[in-house]
């Protein structure tokens, strides 16, 4: 009855009363507060009723946006029609390839975070979450989120608005999670958030390889890229003569000791020796610095002071304008970064592309990708229109087909003089040579996006042409399983069985753990991974004579993605490659 439902919610109100006695005060709205004191009447059935319906509603409305995308605001819809709209939208999204990478959403982790509709502004805003906007695809994936979107829901009188929003970005790993922070320990915190490393190269100097870093950095800032750039050229810095920042002061930073900030111009974050004070005490520092004559290993530590000992801060990629050549400093970078690729600078002339094949080759071996070559000077277009190859007619597409061909141009050494970079100024006059930055630029951010994410099949053959990532993989003839396992993620670490090593290879499906005998790798050649002798017989009497010689490793370092630095207890130290790594394991190399 009537009477008894009234008695039986008086009763209950009683008992939130009696389990409110310790709160002195409640608030039941934004301007008045009821006090509690130790009685109860009937006055209080209305107040207490209403905070009960109050906090009923916000904790479902709270328990409504945790589970949920979809945050109403002043909608009609109601809550069945919402949460179907939300599983139908979140299922049709998620099933969207990225062009580039021809990966669904949802595999890659982008799916919308938040949905939330506006229905006095008929606007549904869906938040999609990605590591960074260096992505030439982008705008075409934008544009098929909101086509599918909108045809969802035509019917509800609603429109889609996309929020791009980027994840702050990290070093890129293929490796365990000890390695990943071993690696971390080795960057320092002025490196710890930088995604990619690049390294744009030349074996000739004079060939353009500047112009190109400062041109590539600005266009791929223009993309919407977090771009940084180091001048690593310290016998010869050119950054401070192509850029000019309006403040080329080299300030300190608050993260560490004797750490610096780089400078921040027009969307790039930029360091070079020349822009650090003379009086620094470092040969060759300051724009108007002398030569700067020091041996190698006084190079390299300034080589990684600048590198490391600056707060990058956060950054999709760090463009490393390398000296010229393929000598020390080259070598550490290699081995002590983790570079995701490389852009070779080279003009057509015979002799500077021998040397550049020189370079490709290096780096292929240190597994790092060439992601384009830039044939800078390739031509130049006469007053009568005609195109004229002074140098000659390259032939570089057997080593990647990505080749850009700038020409000899008056507009970009014009550039080069007044400080102020063409992708920067962009005049008229340079529409032809912007274009080929422009292309460079999104071929790279290409390159990067691939080799952090993978591609995925697809059915368009264009797009299978292209993989500037190239990753060596094995398998194990005698073992069971009949995966292949990419050796760029190969983890090593010590072991006392048989004084060598453990070696945990990774597939797409799992993960084999193998024991090398410190023995049989000793016997391997560091970089191909070949029995020494040549001949496997001979070898294993090698073997057998050495064991009493007490051959094992004293100490295991990882050299970027090349392989690992192995001390080993008679005092030698040998770089060892992961081919070579994998063929003490048994395994052997999957042709292409």
């Amino acid at each position: 009855s009537m009477a008894n439902a009234h008695y039986m919610c008086r009763k209950m109100l009683h008992k939130i009363f009696i389990l409110s006695r310790k709160t002195t005060f409640i608030s039941f709205n934004s301007h008045k507060r009821r006090s509690f004191g130790s009685y109860y009447t009937r006055q209080d059935d209305s107040f207490l009723l209403s905070l009960l319906v109050q906090r009923h509603h916000h904790h479902r409305q709270q328990q409504h946006q945790h589970q949920g995308f979809i945050t109403r605001t002043n909608t009609s819809l109601s809550r069945r029609k919402i949460a179907a709209l939300e599983e139908d939208l979140i299922r049709a999204i998620g099933q969207l390839e990225d062009p580039i990478l021809s990966k669904d959403l949802k595999t890659l982790g982008w799916l919308p975070r938040r949905l939330i509709i506006k229905e006095d502004e008929e606007i549904v805003t869906l938040t999609i979450q990605i590591p960074s906007l260096l992505n030439p695809g982008l705008d075409e994936l934008k544009r098929r989120v909101e086509s599918t979107a909108n045809d969802m829901l035509h019917d509800t009188g609603l429109k889609i608005a996309i929020d791009i929003q980027i994840s702050k970005p990290f070093p890129i790993f293929t490796s365990s999670t000890d390695q990943r922070n071993e690696y971390l320990k080795t960057l320092g915190p002025g490196l710890a958030n930088v995604s990619h490393f690049l390294a744009v190269y030349s074996c000739k100097g004079g060939v353009g390889k500047s112009t190109t870093s400062v041109n590539l950095a600005y266009e791929m800032a223009r993309m919407g890229g977090r771009v940084g750039l180091l001048d690593v050229d310290i016998y010869g810095p050119s950054l401070p003569i192509l850029v000019k920042p309006d403040d080329p002061a080299v300030r300190q930073s608050t993260i560490g000791t004797g750490m610096i900030k780089p400078i921040e111009h027009r969307g790039v974050k930029l360091l070079s020796l020349g822009y650090v004070s003379p009086d620094s005490g470092v040969p060759g520092s300051g724009e108007a610095g002398g030569a700067a004559v020091m041996r190698g290993p006084m190079a390299g530590r300034v080589v990684t002071q600048l590198l490391k000992g600056t707060e990058w801060g956060d950054l999709d990629v760090l463009v490393l304008d390398l000296p010229p050549g393929t000598g020390d400093v080259q070598l550490a970078l290699c081995q002590d970064l983790r570079l995701t690729g490389a852009v070779a600078v080279t003009t057509p002339s015979k002799l500077a592309l021998a040397d550049a094949k020189k370079g490709i080759d290096m780096f292929t071996s240190l597994g790092v990708p060439t992601l384009a070559i830039v044939e800078n000077m390739s031509y130049f277009v006469c007053d009568g229109g005609g195109k004229h190859y002074p140098f000659g007619k390259a032939v570089l597409e057997e080593e990647t087909q990505n080749v850009f061909q700038l020409p000899i141009s008056v507009v970009t050494n014009d550039a080069n003089d007044s400080g102020v970079p063409l992708a920067l100024s962009r005049p008229s006059a340079a529409e032809l040579e912007l274009s080929v930055f422009e292309s460079l630029a999104a071929t790279v951010a290409r390159g990067l996006l691939i080799s952090q994410h993978g591609k995925g099949s697809s059915t368009d053959a264009n797009q299978d042409s292209f993989s500037p990532v190239q990753t060596h993989r094995v398998i194990f003839p005698k073992s069971t399983s009949e995966d292949e396992f990419d050796i760029a993620s190969t983890h090593v670490s010590l072991s006392d069985k048989e004084q060598g090593f453990i070696a945990r290879f990774f597939s797409d499906k799992g993960a084999m753990q193998i024991v090398i005998p410190g023995i049989v790798l000793r016997f391997r050649h560091p970089k191909t991974g070949e029995i020494i002798d040549g001949d496997e017989k001979e070898s294993n009497s090698i073997v057998k004579k050495h064991k009493t010689a007490r051959l094992w490793p004293a100490k295991l370092e990882p050299k970027g993605r090349y392989g690992y630095c192995i001390k080993w207890a008679d005092g030698a130290t040998i770089i060892y490659s992961m081919i070579s790594i994998a063929k003490a394991a048994g395994a052997v190399p999957v042709k292409s």
